[in-house]
């Protein structure tokens, strides 16, 4: 065999074209949105590689700029219209819509207060707290619910200190979150009576242009519901499974509000792609 046909068959081999490269900055350490993007790709039948970059990420817009740049390939945020027009998303809720399954981190003095709340009304009489710029902010004002904005590195450290606020967090990430910060923050609880319920959903975002990763990322997160493994994965995934035994849904009052801020797309997305009661 002619020596450049061989050297071309080994570069073939070590480097198939086929193979998409893919850019991130999150790893897989403790993360569950990163073991779905592997689940979901090795779902779609096309091959890939990961490509772990170093970029200085210090905020959701700083990431949105990398994708828009090319400079990464993906990331997986809570969906706003604003956020849609910007970059291309990947309409399966990663999270089937738990993350708008809303528990709170309180001062632990404070729980007897909350067990007398039953309804939204009895909600109204206290005042929640936001990170700046969140967007759920805007979704519980809308039903009449209170709500301050504070850094995010600052609310837990001044309910630790005794401010009566709650500080709603989706039930699959409260519980870590609390965990790590119960050494140096004692104070801190997850309140044990509410459960807050809006519609929303967590979307892989990709630039408009990345068809090749638009297809195999659609075309992922359609065998794996066709088969049932999304399921599969999804509920016996060690986050989610804990998630449903620390959070004792059975015995919170569940208090449902509208989401007046989700594209029309979002709205009509299949009710077999979100979590059921």
């Amino acid at each position: 065999m002619n020596k450049w046909l061989v050297f071309s068959v080994f570069i073939t081999v070590m480097n198939p074209v086929w193979a998409m490269d893919i850019k991130i900055t999150d790893t897989r350490e403790n993360n569950f949105y990163m073991d779905a993007l592997v689940w979901v790709l090795d779902k779609s039948g096309e091959s890939y590689h990961l490509i772990q970059t170093k970029h200085d990420v210090t905020s959701q817009g700083r990431k949105v700029l990398l994708v828009q740049s090319g400079k990464i390939d993906i990331l997986y945020a809570g969906t706003s219209i604003e956020l849609e027009k910007e970059l291309r998303p990947i309409r399966f809720p990663i999270m089937r819509g738990l993350i708008g399954s809303r528990l709170f981190i309180i001062h632990k003095d404070y729980q007897a207060k909350y067990h007398a709340v039953k309804s939204i009304n009895d909600l109204k009489k206290f005042v929640g707290v936001q990170g700046i710029g969140w967007g759920d902010k805007q979704v519980l004002e809308s039903s009449g619910l209170q709500q301050e904005e504070r850094l995010y590195d600052d609310i837990f450290g001044n309910i630790n200190s005794g401010s009566r606020y709650y500080f709603p967090r989706g039930m699959t990430e409260i519980f870590s979150e609390l965990k790590s910060k119960q050494a140096t923050l004692p104070n801190l609880a997850v309140e044990q009576n509410i459960l807050l319920v809006y519609k929303t959903a967590v979307f892989f975002f990709i630039n408009p242009s990345n068809t090749a990763l638009e297809k195999a990322l659609n075309q992922g997160f359609k065998n794996a519901y066709a088969d049932g493994s999304y399921e599969q994965f999804f509920y016996n995934h060690a986050l989610i499974k804990s998630a449903f035994e620390e959070a004792k849904l059975d015995s919170r009052i569940k208090l449902e509000i509208p989401n007046p801020f989700l594209s029309p797309e979002t709205v009509a997305v299949p009710k077999q792609y979100w979590h059921q009661d």
